[in-house]
């Protein structure tokens, strides 16, 4: 929880003197942790108290994310205890960057699990591609999720997908339709498919030519096709020049200002203090949310596999990348 006051100072001048009164502001309200910045014309004090957790739980048993009508993403809850879900049906792809302590790979938990809890095989497929320390392993045994671990399978994972861009493209042209979903209410059957690329980095330093080709494409023509992608990485500045093709984005902890740029396109990633906050557009408003982002323990995580393992084990699909090595 946190308390926010706003100035409007009369000019510049005025603002610069405001900010230099930080010290002050500590020693007023005794705490060492107060926040004076500018931002869009205004002086903005930020004054935390005590925080109460915000457990994924909290999100997932929200009343939006139980109407959600899309594929929802858990994003995180603001300082009013509202709940902000990212819909993929609304705006496809999503851009993901912070720095490794900065709880990345628990909020990329939480959003795969945030799907696998809405969606059921026959609606979507996913395609988790891991080369760090967020491992996937435990989701291979769900009928729709397919589990890379090298970067040399994720390229080939992007080209087979750049070629079922094409054969969709080809599929809704043919039946007179604008996007999956108009193909879908006149009787076709066509699965959004999610694709989760938590270390981008690794792909950019294998080949970085080949990747921002492939990323930018997919950015540009999948989203009518019903195919999404979530990209994130622990090093942002593999991120600089991506995210004008990503209007939604999320940026945790960075640390520098050069790194929020990369990743919201401005200043105020690097002043984030504790893990788990994020600052979030949506792709609609330009002015980034301040979020506490759901936890969820790797137990817990391990409980919901379990429990979808065992709704779904028997009509478990052989990964299409087993072979690829082969």
């Amino acid at each position: 929880m946190m308390t926010r006051f706003g100035i409007r100072p009369a000019n510049m001048k005025s603002a610069e003197r405001i900010i230099r009164l930080e010290q002050a502001y500590r020693y007023i309200f005794r705490r060492k942790d107060i926040r004076v910045y500018r931002n869009a014309g205004r002086v903005y004090i930020d004054v935390p108290w005590q925080r109460d957790p915000v457990w994924l739980g909290d999100l997932l048993c929200s009343r939006e994310y139980e109407n959600s009508q899309g594929i929802p993403l858990a994003i995180g809850m603001n300082i009013y205890r509202e709940c902000v879900l990212h819909e993929l049906t609304d705006v496809p792809h999503l851009l993901v960057g912070g720095s490794p302590s900065s709880g990345l790979d628990e909020f990329l938990e939480g959003i795969l699990i945030s799907i696998l809890m809405h969606q059921v095989p026959d609606e979507i497929e996913l395609f988790l591609c891991s080369s760090g320390n967020l491992g996937f392993d435990g989701y291979a045994d769900l009928p729709y999720c397919h589990v890379i671990g090298s970067v040399r399978q994720t390229m080939a994972m992007l080209s087979d997908m750049s070629r079922e861009i094409d054969r969709r493209t080809g599929v809704l042209y043919n039946s007179g339709c604008r996007n999956i979903f108009q193909y879908n209410e006149r009787g076709g059957h066509l699965r959004h498919r999610v694709i989760m690329i938590t270390e981008y980095h690794r792909l950019f330093a294998s080949n970085k030519q080949a990747a921002m080709a492939f990323i930018l494409r997919m950015a540009e023509l999948a989203g009518p096709c019903g195919i999404h992608l979530i990209l994130a990485s622990s090093h942002p500045g593999s991120l600089r020049g991506l995210w004008e093709s990503f209007p939604a984005r999320v940026c945790l902890k960075v640390a520098s200002p050069s790194d929020s740029v990369a990743i919201l396109g401005q200043k105020c990633g690097e002043t984030l203090r504790h893990k788990g906050a994020v600052y979030y557009l949506d792709g609609h408003d330009p002015d980034p949310l301040y979020l506490q982002s759901g936890f969820v323990t790797q137990r817990e995580a391990r409980r919901v596999i379990d429990a979808l393992r065992n709704n779904y084990v028997n009509g478990r699909k052989r990964s299409i990348f087993e072979e690829i090595d082969d």
